[in-house]
């Protein structure tokens, strides 16, 4: 983005000064100081100008204050400052309105914004006050153009007593205003924290496993489930998981009927599952008999199922499902042919499921949320007390969101009609750059030093949220996005997390949390399978 001449941002200065009744004498002895200045950053110079305003007129400087603390909520659900010029550029590029009348509505709106005194205002209410303005300057046809299409809260609110109402716009809106507290949700508009699938906050659990049940033949079970997946899809905000799909359809056929039916599966799924979202849906193959399956399985047809859906997904250039397999043993790998899965869940002494990658115990997520560790980490550097102090208001904060978004599900009338038993299902906390923010944090550059920094830090996050939280890696791409850019915005911070996942090998942070460990041979993967890595995501060198 183009730079804006020194002179026009002294200008811009200038004027905010005049309009915080600053004299013509103070104006001037501030504009020539702001001219020796080397900085062309608008932030530096307004720092410096309420710097000499405090000395020269301390009244002034009390109003440019309020003036520099007004923020603005956007519909990028992010908080910024405010800026009149935003309200010009906006009715002239949505409207016939001229640039004069746009200008003056812009003026006149600040002017009573600043009256009202308050700290932060939405982009709706602004623009309200501007269509305002234009029914009493006698522009109704430019009003028709500028107005917004939207809901009052009461209707919003009634649309969700009976099924998810699925307007993103509204409902963000609305689960701000109406459900969320304004500390949390300022948390999340300043990207300390990030409230994964806020439109969906007071309406939807986020995602959902679902175990097939065996019908009358391997037909019906694959049609049975994928009924049952795309029905969940409308009450989940994530798409669907399946586990132990090629056991089930094994229950008492042969290895034909067997690799048939997991065919049928593939072929009918992607049929059925065409809008695919950001966060990808994973089908988790299990080699071993687990009791959650209830009936007798045929090993070989189990096993025979498995290689036909893997295979089929390695040929397909768009994959529906993001294949994994379940294993008890490193040895049950054998089984597999040539197609090895990307992701490996390892079952040795406990059976999570891998729910859009995370790993977990309970039967789906209720609240994904994130944390902006790396932030945290920035702001108290070498403070180990000061971080670990960060991380637990920020988990306190996300366990509250929990504790909301459980008692709005629980009101709502559809989810106990659609059997969503919100007690059984986990809540994830995902973390950005873990042993990045543990450096920055611990001031080590040593990576085994950051690994037990990091093993702390996972302790202290822990021990301030409920049993049915697991902590896992943010992949989330929109949270990562804000989080480097809020970094980036607030410390000059670029991002240094690539390549994190080969480091999480044996230690207890793959072992005890949803982290993912990479194996790059058949050897390295037998070896993490072994010291008990939850995740594996298996990419061999030579591919």
């Amino acid at each position: 983005m183009e730079e804006k001449p020194i002179e026009a941002l002294i200008e811009k200065i200038a004027k905010e000064c005049e309009e915080a009744s600053a004299d013509k004498w103070t104006i001037t002895k501030i504009v020539k100081e702001l001219s020796a200045e080397d900085s062309k950053s608008i932030k530096i110079m307004r720092k410096k100008a309420l710097e000499m305003l405090k000395k020269l007129d301390p009244k002034a400087a009390a109003i440019y204050t309020s003036f520099q603390r007004m923020q603005v909520r956007t519909s990028s659900q992010l908080i910024e400052g405010f800026d009149r010029g935003n309200i010009i550029k906006s009715l002239l590029r949505e409207t016939n309105v001229p640039r004069g009348v746009a200008e003056k509505i812009g003026h006149e709106v600040e002017e009573k914004i600043k009256d009202l005194e308050i700290e932060s205002i939405s982009t709706s209410l602004i623009r309200e006050m501007v269509n305002v303005k234009l029914l009493e300057y006698g522009h109704e046809n430019i009003r028709n153009q500028y107005t917004r299409l939207g809901l009052p809260v009461f209707e919003a609110g009634k649309k969700t007593e009976k099924k998810p109402y699925n307007n993103m716009a509204i409902m963000t809106e609305y689960n701000l205003l109406r459900i969320i507290p304004s500390k949390l949700g300022r948390m999340h508009l300043s990207s300390e924290i990030f409230i994964g699938e806020l439109q969906d906050f007071s309406t939807k659990p986020v995602a959902i496993n679902i175990i097939p049940k065996a019908g009358e033949n391997p037909k019906d079970t694959v049609f049975n489930m994928l009924e049952k997946a795309n029905k969940a899809s409308r009450f989940y905000s994530w798409r669907p998981n399946f586990f132990g799909v090629n056991a089930t359809i094994a229950s008492n056929v042969g290895k034909k009927t067997a690799k048939e039916a997991a065919m049928l599966f593939a072929r009918a799924s992607k049929a059925i599952f065409l809008n695919k979202k950001a966060v990808p849906a994973f089908n988790t193959m299990t080699l071993f008999e687990s009791e959650s399956f209830g009936k007798e399985i045929e090993r070989e047809s189990m096993v025979a199922a498995a290689n036909t859906v893997l295979k089929l997904g390695s040929e397909d250039s768009e994959p529906v499902f993001e294949n994994a397999i379940a294993i008890d043993t490193k040895y049950k790998l054998k089984l597999l042919h040539k197609h090895m899965p990307k992701t490996v869940l390892n079952c040795r002494n406990t059976e999570p499921a891998l729910v859009n990658g995370i790993a977990l115990e309970g039967k789906g997520i209720c609240t994904f949320a994130a944390i902006n560790l790396t932030l945290i980490a920035l702001g108290c550097k070498r403070n180990e007390t000061a971080f670990f102090e960060e991380i637990g208001k920020k988990a306190k904060a996300v366990s509250e969101l929990d504790r909301i978004k459980r008692k709005e599900l629980l009101q709502k009338s559809y989810v106990k009609k659609q059997g969503i038993k919100i007690e059984e299902l986990s809540s994830a906390i995902a973390l950005d750059s873990l042993l990045e923010a543990s450096k920055i944090a611990s001031g080590t550059e040593k990576t085994n030093e950051a690994i037990s920094f990091a093993e702390k830090a996972l302790a202290e996050l822990k021990s301030h949220l409920p049993e049915h939280f697991v902590a896992t890696e943010l992949k989330n791409r929109q949270a990562i996005n804000r989080f480097e850019a809020k970094n980036k915005k607030e410390f000059k911070h670029y991002e240094k997390k690539a390549g994190e996942e080969k480091i999480w090998k044996s230690n207890a942070i793959c072992k005890n949390y949803s982290f993912a460990a990479r194996a790059e041979n058949r050897k390295e993967l037998n070896e993490l399978i072994d010291s008990n890595v939850r995740i594996i995501e298996f990419k061999e060198k030579n591919e």
